[in-house]
């Protein structure tokens, strides 16, 4: 039967209003097992809290094309990425679409996923976006997953969410208002008229009055 051992951090940092106190795990058991009896703790300097985590490598490999903007904090990874226009084939409960549709910005964070339209790839911050032409997705650029299994974010796995939710999931009637202008009580009346045409008209992209920027940092 074997013996569970006693898991201890390497180290600790516990942030007082008063202090920054450092606590230090030590190597002094048998085949380098750490044992809770040698624990060392002493007060660091905020500032050097701050200079060691700079020195911290993070690097995001290879990230897929068209990818606007990537961070990470913690363990959790927020990633952005442009869709060009194109045609997606989705489903509703009742039939089958080949749609055009505008350009997307597609932007993962953990396993959950938001969804804007754009008249064009974004140059800077500032750009504004517009609702994605679709049901299922509120007024935050949140997609409502419904009994879709997104994938954490990652660069490998963003492309297969955004595949999930066009063309892998059935849309219905919720949050189908305010999604373009010729019908804004339920932008899958558009879908009728554009089932099978080529381009997306931008004129009928309802405003979200966001921009990029707030894609960014305020996700």
């Amino acid at each position: 039967m074997n013996q569970q051992i006693q898991q201890y951090p390497r180290l600790r940092l516990d942030f007082y209003s008063t202090a920054v106190l450092m606590s230090r795990w030590e190597d002094d058991g048998p085949f380098g097992k750490l044992r809770a009896s040698r624990i060392t703790t002493y007060p660091v300097s905020v500032h050097d809290v701050v200079s060691a985590c700079a020195n911290v490598e993070l690097s995001s490999g290879l990230l897929p094309p068209n990818t606007l903007f990537w961070k990470q904090q913690a363990n959790q990874m927020t990633l952005g990425i442009y869709v060009p226009a194109r045609r997606w084939r989705v489903q509703t409960t009742k039939r089958d679409y080949y749609l055009p549709m505008p350009p997307f910005i597609f932007v993962g964070h953990g396993s959950a996923y938001k969804i804007f339209a754009v008249k064009k790839r974004p140059v800077n911050e500032h750009d504004v976006v517009y609702h994605a032409p679709c049901p299922n997705v509120h007024s935050s650029g949140g997609i409502c997953q419904g009994n879709v299994p997104f994938p954490a974010c990652s660069p490998r796995n963003i492309q297969t969410a955004l595949t999930l939710f066009m063309e892998g999931s059935y849309f219905n009637a919720d949050l189908s208002s305010g999604k373009c202008q010729s019908y804004p009580d339920d932008v899958r009346r558009l879908w009728a008229e554009l089932d099978g045409r080529k381009r997306f008209p931008l004129s009928q992209l309802a405003p979200a009055q966001k921009s990029l920027w707030s894609l960014v940092n305020h996700v």
